[in-house]
């Protein structure tokens, strides 16, 4: 679905349809692991692997970084140089991801009745759904504390741009150090920090932050059309950083420099976000159309797929592969490509034509020419 506000770059399709599919295979693949060798990957039981191109299967937590540099990129893009009317962007992120957010809340609250309560419901409609006041819908609301987190970006947002347009890059970069600190305070203060950088805006606003320092530079510079043999830095980058991590201990270790590492992992997502939009322009035009198409289908597919896998495991819903030889692990990842992928694909397009698709298409333009932009697009008459 075509921005009002930005040129179309059909890359960040491409990355939103790697992402999304990540974290279906990660979810997928693990879980049905675990139902036939328990107790599988869990955070006591952290797998460790020797294969540089495999810690991404394990550490895929790195593919929601991506999507928070994704956002901020994005909307600098948009917004650099121009004034942004408040009001009408937040109208159109709310277009965007309330109707299918707040339709599988309302799906949730009818299936489980006996775990509703007030406070809970007005904290997962609106800013606190990643806070412990929010409703447990659990398997249905697996992946709205993501949501939660994009809403907090789009308040701030405006006011980031408006001072990034009028100071520079420097009170951003200060920012972003500041948000590093207080995860160093937040640790000494309780020896945990992978709640606090995994769950919530201080862990996740690095990636957010990044991807707005970049958008300025992509555009004066003109990266997106840098070569495309850059892609395979990209890919190393990502995939090397995933593996280091792991061989650290992963997601669940506790120590002081996990609190650096969301600016890590936001420097390496943003470079693999520029290189791959260059390199995604050699690709065969049959192949972009569909990792497009994927990609149209990235917020739906985050959305619904663990409630499919969970109905899935709960009702042995899986071809047992054991009985042929097949280790735990090869049948669980033959069972999420084979069904669970599919199954996520095709409600994900339900959800994407029935209700995305219809209020994106009410979206307006938000963004203003300023006297430093006289070329910057300004909206027309039919949006004012």
């Amino acid at each position: 679905m075509r921005s009002k506000n930005i040129p179309y770059i059909e890359g960040i399709d491409h990355i939103r349809a790697f992402a999304s599919l990540m974290v279906v295979l990660h979810h997928g693949l693990w879980t049905f692991h675990r139902k036939w060798d328990p107790p599988g990957l869990v955070e006591d039981n952290w797998f460790t692997t020797t294969n540089p191109l495999f810690g991404i299967v394990i550490e895929t937590h790195i593919v929601v970084t991506m999507f928070f540099v994704l956002s901020g990129f994005v909307f600098r893009l948009a917004g650099e140089g121009r004034e942004i009317h408040y009001g009408k962007f937040l109208k159109n992120r709310a277009l965007r991801v309330l109707p299918l957010y707040w339709g599988l809340i309302f799906f949730g609250m009818a299936v489980f009745p006996e775990r509703v309560n007030v406070v809970g419901a007005l904290a997962s409609l609106t800013i606190f759904g990643n806070s412990l006041a929010a409703l447990n819908l659990w398997p249905i609301s697996v992946a709205f504390w993501t949501v939660a987190i994009e809403l907090q970006f789009y308040l701030i947002f405006p006011f980031l741009n408006r001072i990034m347009n009028r100071d520079g890059r420097r009170p951003i970069i200060v920012l972003l150090l500041f948000v590093v600190a207080l995860r160093l305070v937040g640790f000494f203060l309780t020896r945990s920090i992978r709640d606090l950088n995994y769950w919530h805006l201080p862990g996740r606003l690095d990636a957010f932050l990044m991807g707005m320092l970049v958008a300025g530079v992509v555009r004066r510079r003109k990266l997106l059309e840098i070569h495309p043999a850059w892609a395979l830095a990209g890919l190393v980058a990502l995939f090397g950083t995933t593996f280091a991590l792991n061989r650290l201990g992963g997601y669940p270790v506790q120590a002081w420099w996990k609190a650096l590492w969301p600016a890590v992992e936001a420097v390496v997502c943003t470079f693999f976000v520029v290189t791959y939009i260059a390199g995604s322009r050699v690709l065969p035009r049959w192949l972009g159309r569909a990792l497009r198409g994927l990609g149209e289908l990235s917020f739906s597919t985050y959305l619904v797929h663990f409630m499919l896998l969970q109905v899935m495991f709960d009702h042995d819903l899986l071809w047992d592969l054991r009985r042929f030889g097949w280790s735990a692990f090869h049948a669980a990842l033959a069972n999420t490509l084979l069904f669970l992928v599919p199954a996520t694909l095709l409600l994900s397009a339900m959800a994407y034509f029935a209700i995305e698709a219809p209020f994106m298409r009410m979206r307006v333009r938000y963004v203003y020419r300023t006297a430093d932009d006289p070329g910057g697009p300004s909206p027309p008459a039919a949006d004012a």
